[in-house]
């Protein structure tokens, strides 16, 4: 069975790798090897990223998080249980796309072959309980042994927003002058996440994600043997 070298390390060990990335493609020339803590694996990211696992994510900062997190720290009464993961890694494991995250818009998930050889599933989070809480992260899972790794890329959504009006609005009632999402819902969400991926929003968007499918296919180094 492979195994990842962090996979006795209990929850509140887990590595979190957090960068303040500028608005470029990841595999830019000024790129260096950024290491999935835990793994033999390693990402390619700008020479100008920030890494500190010491920063919090920020709405005003893109950022860059990578998380190595054991099978067997996810309990059976936690709200992502153990039973969760392991259906994802064998659903991963015949490509298929599952996600167990609490950070998802359901149904618009998918699945790519890393440049390692295995799968992993992207999916989209856009907002949070309610109509004032806007969010723009992509974000991608796979398995290392018995790890579970997950990334993710988070935009500041000013840009975004001023590019691409149709889509926002504001709720002055229950969120002030603050942008929200126009009617969010599985059609809203949808239709921008297709958009997203056809490149067919302003360039803010289209380079998030860029510089986010870049980052994944920039991953190289050695899988654990058998």
């Amino acid at each position: 069975m492979l195994r990842c070298k962090y996979h006795w390390l209990p929850l509140a060990a887990l590595f979190c790798l957090l960068a303040t990335l500028p608005a470029q493609g990841a595999d830019g020339a000024a790129a260096r090897n950024v290491p999935i803590t835990g793994t033999d694996l390693f990402l390619r990211v700008p020479q100008s990223v920030i890494v500190s696992p010491y920063k919090s994510a920020s709405p005003s900062v893109t950022t860059l998080s990578v998380e190595v997190e054991p099978i067997q720290s996810f309990h059976q009464n936690g709200i992502i249980t153990r039973t969760d993961v392991l259906a994802q890694r064998t659903a991963l494991a015949k490509g298929h796309a599952k996600v167990a995250d609490t950070w998802e818009e359901v149904g618009l998930a998918d699945v790519i072959t890393l440049p390692t050889g295995v799968n992993a599933v992207i999916y989209p989070f856009y907002s949070a309980f309610e109509i004032c809480d806007l969010r723009l992260t992509l974000n991608a899972a796979f398995f290392v042994g018995n790890c579970r790794v997950t990334i993710r890329y988070s935009l500041p959504p000013t840009a975004i927003i001023a590019e691409n009006p149709i889509f926002f609005g504001h709720d002055q009632t229950n969120c002030g002058k603050a942008s929200v999402w126009k009617h969010p819902g599985p059609d809203l969400f949808k239709r921008f996440h297709e958009a997203v991926k056809a490149r067919k929003l302003g360039p803010a968007a289209n380079t998030w994600y860029a510089d986010f499918t870049a980052i994944l296919v920039s991953m190289h180094g050695k899988m654990p043997d058998k």
